[in-house]
């Protein structure tokens, strides 16, 4: 066989569409496929050929990264997955290449030349770099955040594993997020005896139920001192099968300590809880006198004097949406129901914005009969607290977003790309077979139409985000209903026939059926609705098109003469991937046309309804603006 440099390609070097090369051991390029070239900005093989002399200083953005690529061909006796930045060599664009490569040698052993592919990965490398520095930035957030943040999965059969322990971990309990993540029970460990049972029914309540948690927990480190733990807690969206929770854990000991001084030492509380940062009130319940003090007041911008001694000041400053669960809580204790009172609201400040309070009291004094005299309390600015929590549950939401996408994006590409490719190749190939007839060349140019016109789908499906973002392009202009039906048609016409299935088109033939629409969006959505139309149709059945006159807007009437939908499967109709139980048979499909259809409809202005019943046919209604 002819290894030489002037060997003769194959048709696949040409029809590739990724980038193939051959080049000589001293960086010399031989040959180029069209993908090459156009990669490097250049109109023919022969201009790449002449501009290239030297691949490592006018290719790499680092010319070392050539001599680390002939490195690993020594080495390994080819080269996969090398990645690199390279200049698109005519416009010195900086881009990212992948490349795969191995040496052709002569019966001798010497090598002769190199061959190669080379692949334009510039949109995934920057977001992955875009992700990692997303990553880096949320890493820093929660590292400025006090106390431990975590994320625990529980798995089906109850076992449980730590996915995510913040550093802070270290200063609250003296171990490392190592030692966290390798072992579930490292910090249920440290829990005080008396706190561990009423911490289980607790924990098992709030994640049997999916409800937050919070609580408070003594610790008892290695060294033999005490801690109390405040315990945050709350369900988060489920990953790879988990139930997940997010959760913070702060140090209030000092805190727990003033509250119990306090009620031990009387009026000494005052003092104390100021020296904390606290707001204080004092409650005479019998007197019906509030006492607030100064850094309580402070915490809403109130003057020292301005809630001076008025029973139920505070209540009338609280979130309308809070005040009864506060009062329920409060009665609770003053019952003798709970040992404290401790709820969480909003407070309006002076400037109207809401903080968000952690109040806490007690009674420290009943009369003969058990009635509450006095109780005392605390307000704690928790705001910060609340937005943290809040920050944690919208990055998982948005992490388990993104994966449904990946997973999303991955199969369609895979699914859909790699046939209608093969499709594509060959039909060109087909189209310059000569001796081919005329009307041979009929069908092909018709399967060449088809397959580039699913391929633009299939990109359309790979943006499906930006539909649901609303952040896809469309360019509204007046369209003939009438001209893309017959086009979206004429694609779907042979599979129609090959079933029986006759269409009834009842559009008026001038331009009283124009609509304002983005063709290529609406074609996408008519060609979706007529498939379906046919694979779901009887033998011998008919679609039937119609068309239905508003002020303002026309509907246009899709109808089959199929088996028809329930109520249940109508509900999950625009449902990604979800095929109401036809995946179990012979019709082709993915479970995604009717569900972009919908979407589509929306961002351009129009709306997709479902009108059917069993065994009496569907009818799809797409109701669009007038022209």
């Amino acid at each position: 066989m002819d290894k030489s440099p002037a060997a003769d390609f194959s048709s696949l070097f040409e029809f590739l569409p990724i980038g193939a090369y051959r080049s000589s051991p001293q960086g010399l390029s031989l040959r180029a496929n069209p993908a090459l070239v156009q990669l490097n900005g250049y109109a023919s093989e022969a201009e790449l050929l002449a501009a290239v002399q030297d691949i490592a200083r006018e290719w790499y953005v680092l010319p070392s990264r050539r001599a680390e690529f002939m490195a690993l061909l020594e080495r390994d006796g080819k080269v996969l997955g090398f990645e690199s930045e390279v200049y698109r060599h005519k416009t010195r664009e900086r881009i990212w290449i992948r490349e795969h490569a191995h040496p052709v040698r002569s019966a001798s052993g010497e090598v002769l030349y190199f061959e190669g592919t080379v692949e334009e990965i510039t949109e995934q490398v920057r977001s992955r770099q875009a992700l990692q520095r997303s990553q880096a930035s949320q890493q820093q957030l929660i590292s400025l955040l006090p106390g431990v943040v975590y994320r625990l999965a529980i798995h089906p059969d109850g076992r449980r594993h730590y996915s995510f322990v913040s550093d802070g971990v270290r200063e609250l309990y003296c171990i490392e997020p190592e030692a966290v993540l390798a072992d579930s029970e490292a910090m249920v460990r440290f829990r005080h005896p008396d706190d561990v049972s009423r911490m289980v029914s607790l924990s098992e309540a709030a994640m049997d139920q999916r409800l937050p948690l919070q609580a408070e927990v003594r610790a008892v480190l290695a060294d033999g001192s005490e801690k109390w733990i405040q315990v945050l807690s709350a369900p988060a969206p489920s990953e790879d099968g988990f139930e997940v929770r997010v959760g913070l854990l702060f140090d209030i000991t000092q805190r727990k300590r003033t509250e119990i001084a306090l009620a031990e030492s009387g009026e000494l509380w005052k003092l104390a809880l100021e020296c904390t940062g606290d707001g204080v009130w004092d409650w005479h319940i019998a007197d019906g006198m509030e006492v607030f003090s100064p850094a309580l007041l402070a915490m809403y911008g109130l003057d020292p004097n301005e809630l001076a001694k008025r029973p139920g000041a505070l209540d009338r400053l609280t979130h309308p949406d809070d005040v009864a669960p506060m009062l329920a809580k409060r009665e609770a204790h003053i019952a003798g129901h709970t040992p404290t009172y401790v709820s969480e609201h909003r407070i309006r400040c002076r400037d109207g914005r809401w903080k968000w309070v952690l109040s806490r009291g007690m009674v420290i004094s009943r009369d003969a009969q058990g009635q509450a005299l006095r109780m005392i309390g605390t307000h704690t600015d928790i705001t910060a607290a609340k937005q943290a929590q809040a920050l944690l549950q919208e990055r998982d939401r948005a992490a388990a977003s993104d994966a449904a996408k990946s997973q999303f994006l991955s199969r369609v590409s895979h699914e859909l790309r790699t046939p209608l490719n093969a499709i594509l190749g060959f039909a060109q190939l087909l189209e310059l077979q000569p001796g081919v007839g005329e009307r041979q060349q009929g069908w092909n140019r018709q399967v060449l139409a088809s397959g580039r016109h699913l391929l633009a789908l299939v990109d359309d499906i790979l943006d499906l985000s930006s539909v649901q973002t609303g952040h896809v392009v469309l360019h509204t202009q007046a369209v003939a209903l009438r001209d893309v039906l017959d086009e979206a048609w004429a694609m779907l016409a042979a599979v129609a026939s090959s079933r029986g299935i006759g269409l009834v088109n009842n559009l008026p033939v001038d331009g009283a059926c124009n609509v304002l629409a983005d063709r290529k969006r609406l074609k996408q959505v008519l060609s979706n609705l007529l498939s379906n139309a046919i694979k779901y149709n009887r033998e011998g059945g008919w679609v039937r098109l119609s068309l239905q006159r508003e002020a303002a807007h026309l509907t246009l009437k899709v109808a089959d003469h199929g088996r028809g939908l329930d109520a249940a499967q109508q509900a999950r109709l625009f449902k990604p991937f979800d095929r109401l139980g036809a995946e179990r048979g012979t019709v082709p499909g993915t479970g995604l046309g009717l569900a972009l259809s919908h979407q589509l409809a929306q961002a351009m202005g129009a709306s997709l309804a479902v009108d059917s019943s069993s065994d009496q046919g569907t009818v799809f209604g797409l109701r669009l603006p007038a022209a």
